[in-house]
């Protein structure tokens, strides 16, 4: 069994480049993915179909990842406010990681990162969140 299988993700992304190598990592060890290029389209997408965990750009156009978590956060459980999530970004250090977990996130990822080390938080995070799945 590969170790991401039977786990949705939203991916928030605006590189191209980026959220392609993500994809086909993440896939490549099982997940199922909903891929997007910005917030917006992340909320409607969770919106529509709660995921098990999302993971996100800090660095998008429009709203930044931070206040896109945020908004995420204000939604009911049911509609996935409590979604665990997974910040992504090339910003590091203190500063960068407790805007992180202030605006929601669980974990604080900086780039590049190794993605065995992405997939062993994202396992992590729904062992410590699971929910029953639809």
């Amino acid at each position: 069994m590969k170790p991401l299988e039977g786990i949705s993700i939203v991916l928030a992304e605006d590189d191209d480049d980026a959220r392609e190598a993500l994809r086909l990592a993440l896939e490549a060890r099982g997940a199922s993915l909903r891929c997007v290029n910005d917030g917006a389209a992340a909320l409607a997408a969770i919106r529509e179909r709660p995921p098990d965990v999302v993971i996100s750009d800090i660095s998008m156009p429009g709203e930044d990842g931070h206040a896109f978590l945020k908004k995420l956060r204000a939604l009911p459980p049911q509609r996935g406010g409590r979604t665990p999530a997974v910040a992504l970004t090339a910003f590091h250090g203190r500063d960068a990681r407790l805007a992180s977990v202030h605006a929601g996130y669980h974990y604080h990822l900086t780039k590049p990162f190794d993605p065995d080390k992405l997939v062993e938080i994202l396992v992590g995070l729904v062992r410590l969140t699971s929910r029953p799945r639809s």
